[in-house]
């Protein structure tokens, strides 16, 4: 009995060396020389305008016409398709749209997932999912991935901010134009995410919320992101020093903090740091309420998320 302790004794101690090594010997060491991750150097420009309700977004304020179950989708003034509108968001076709626009693509959809290739983008979905991967960037969907006739469709304004289009959605004429003279494909996930933000946000996340739904592994990063740049953690200017601050993060502690995330936990701290913030901007979680001096402002699964009072 006592062997069998002193064998896990042993484990432990050596998983911990071995992680601290790889702290010391990789650039996901504390270093100031780090600089600090894509999200706050590069915010890409709105491609996606609603004309005749709240610009810049998908989901303007409702209006009489928002019952209309479909819009029609323009290209250089000519119809081209029609789409669904699910959740106030126009969705489309993947290889209607691209067949619409006259790319150059290679395409394969079975109703289920869908890949996508074309020079200088790669995009991958797959119905029952809440994002789409495009060039090792994950975008949230907040209808998620949908079959329609038979293909998998995704919302408008993703596909054109995955190809660097603009599209305009006429709320008046009731109509969507996109301009296709220029496509630049989103920037890939290796220029814009920090290589250690990634690195120990989606440990974090797999330690923390592993066996959790998306949503709530995103809202764990979500937590951690909305630190930077907060004035009462104002001594935290990375990832590494938000999941490291003493006494924040249990997993830090006994060492969970170390152990490989899965794909998804790895997808999940990508989302938190595009931006997509499903906890109104909370810097704390708990699963039950956290008392005074906290503002209850989400919950997500099952945990509770709060800001500062």
């Amino acid at each position: 009995m006592r062997s069998r302790w002193f064998a896990k004794i042993a484990a432990i101690v050596c998983a911990i060396c071995l992680a601290m090594g790889v702290m010391s010997q990789t650039v996901f060491a504390r270093d100031d020389s780090i600089e600090t991750a894509g999200y706050e150097a590069e915010k890409p420009e709105a491609t996606f305008v609603v004309l005749g309700g709240e610009e810049n977004t998908a989901t303007p304020a409702p209006t009489a016409t928002d019952n209309r179950l479909s819009v029609p989708l323009f290209v250089k003034d000519k119809k081209v398709a029609d789409c669904s509108v699910i959740g106030g968001e126009p969705y489309v076709g993947v290889a209607a749209f691209c067949g619409a626009l006259g790319l150059d693509t290679q395409i394969l959809d079975n109703g289920a997932a869908v890949s996508l290739a074309m020079d200088g983008l790669m995009l991958q979905a797959q119905t029952g999912e809440n994002y789409l991967a495009c060039n090792d960037r994950y975008l949230y969907l907040h209808h998620g991935v949908r079959a329609l006739d038979g293909a998998v469709a995704l919302p408008v304004e993703q596909l054109v901010r995955c190809m660097g289009l603009t599209a305009y959605w006429d709320r008046v004429q009731w109509k969507i134009s996109i301009d296709s003279t220029k496509i630049s494909p989103l920037t890939p996930g290796s220029a814009y995410y920090d290589e250690a933000d990634v690195y120990w946000l989606s440990r974090l996340i797999f330690a923390m919320a592993g066996d959790k739904p998306m949503d709530t592994k995103i809202a764990v990063g979500d937590v951690c992101v909305n630190r930077l740049g907060n004035e009462d953690f104002s001594d935290q200017s990375n990832i590494y020093e938000v999941v490291f601050a003493k006494n924040q993060f249990d997993v830090v502690t006994n060492g969970m903090i170390y152990v490989e995330p899965d794909e998804a936990s790895v997808a999940a701290a990508k989302m938190a740091l595009e931006g997509y913030d499903l906890t109104n901007g909370a810097a704390y979680m708990a699963k039950e309420d956290l008392g005074a001096g906290y503002q209850w402002v989400a919950d997500v699964g099952d945990l509770r998320f709060f800001a500062a009072a």
